[in-house]
């Protein structure tokens, strides 16, 4: 049974991304405009199609690890959320939630082939800082934000005080590469063209970036001035198609109005892939409810991080939320809203709505809020 007076909040973040080693450093290099696209600028011109969407997306302090990407990501995002919380992860209940998990072992590592890339990829976590039970849970990009609600659901119902959710992808591949570019969702495999334009009326695909991210998340009768909480949550499904939305999107309006019906929302921080068809059709969505809100698509800038997207997002609001400014959108030409806003922009920005939409109909959401 709920607690009525129980309430959820975010005591620590962690992030590692190709744009910074920690949840700072990256928000502090979003800030000045940086993107995963000004590394292009270094490569050679001859460089393989592949090999620029697997080097542009990259995080560098992967690459001398004896372990999985993903496994390494996850670790460092949770040493760095656990630090800010000032808790260990020793004995920590866990819930995960990403796509691939740690596929770069999986032809090579006899205990990934046994246990599945999740089971080997929590198995790998779990041996490194002494974690507890670790849950996974697999919903396509909607994955991290899926997690996020399964912890936000056990912590109302007394069955915790204290969750970790983590997230991590590094599935940098050439047939997952190829594959999303065979599908027509990735960005031209071109110096010029490998530009992700999510909300611009040029878009024409995403990047694929590695990513670490992690919350920890606490049961708390009454929160302190200053601190995140993670206000509500809600997840839905719609069986349309494999790949597509259904028209008009019905799953994620009614999460939408769950989240923000009856919610004043400063900054709406959307999937927005920057594919042709999802942008649009995934905005007009949220204006129903979020009229006013400004608006902040960070995959412009981070590249599409697959299952880890929402998390990414929810733990950007809140250091939006803490600095009281919003990352500027370079990308952004011709916005497909007159009022979307290229430039940084300072605010109150305190309360926030994040979503996540995935293959097969998953999609999720969250309100985090600044006390």
């Amino acid at each position: 049974m709920r607690s009525p007076t129980r309430q959820i909040i975010i005591s620590g973040v962690g992030l590692i991304s190709p744009l910074g080693y920690g949840a700072w450093e990256t928000f502090s290099n979003l800030l000045a405009g940086r993107t995963l696209p000004d590394r292009a600028s270094e490569l050679p011109v001859d460089l393989a199609p592949l090999e620029l969407a697997r080097v542009v997306g990259s995080i560098g302090i992967c690459h001398g690890s004896s372990s999985d990407p993903a496994v390494e990501l996850a670790e460092r995002a949770i040493r760095e959320a656990c630090m800010q919380a000032d808790i260990s992860p020793v004995g920590m209940e866990v819930i995960s939630g990403l796509s691939k998990g740690a596929v770069c072992k999986l032809p090579k590592e006899p205990l990934a082939v046994v246990l599945g890339p999740h089971g080997y990829w929590a198995s790998e976590l779990s041996r490194r800082l002494g974690l507890g039970q670790v849950i996974n849970i697999v919903a396509a990009c909607a994955s991290g934000l899926y997690a996020l609600h399964h912890a936000r659901e056990r912590l109302l119902s007394g069955k915790a005080k204290r969750i970790l959710v983590v997230t991590a992808e590094a599935a940098l591949l050439p047939h997952f590469i190829a594959s999303s570019q065979r599908l027509g969702i990735l960005a031209n495999l071109t110096l010029e063209g490998y530009v992700g334009r999510p909300l611009d009326q040029n878009r024409e695909g995403f990047m694929l970036s590695q990513i670490g991210a992690a919350v920890v998340l606490e049961a708390v009768d009454t929160p302190q001035a200053g601190q995140w909480e993670l206000c509500d949550t809600a997840v839905a499904c719609e069986a349309h198609d494999i790949i597509r939305p259904a028209p008009g999107m019905p799953g994620l309006s009614h999460i939408a109005n769950k989240l923000m019906g009856s919610r004043s929302i400063d900054l709406l921080h959307p999937h927005a892939t920057g594919t042709r068809d999802q942008d649009a059709a995934e905005l007009a969505v949220y204006r129903a409810f979020a009229a006013d809100a400004d608006v902040y698509a960070n995959k412009g800038a981070l590249g599409h991080t697959l299952g880890s997207a929402g998390l990414v997002s929810l733990v950007i609001a809140c250091l939006c939320a803490q600095a009281r400014r919003r990352p500027p959108m370079p990308w952004l030409s011709s916005p497909i809203e007159d009022a979307i806003c290229s430039s940084l922009k300072q605010g109150d920005y305190k309360s926030h709505a994040i979503f996540a939409t995935g293959f097969g109909g998953h999609v999720a959401g969250a309100v985090m809020q600044r006390i």
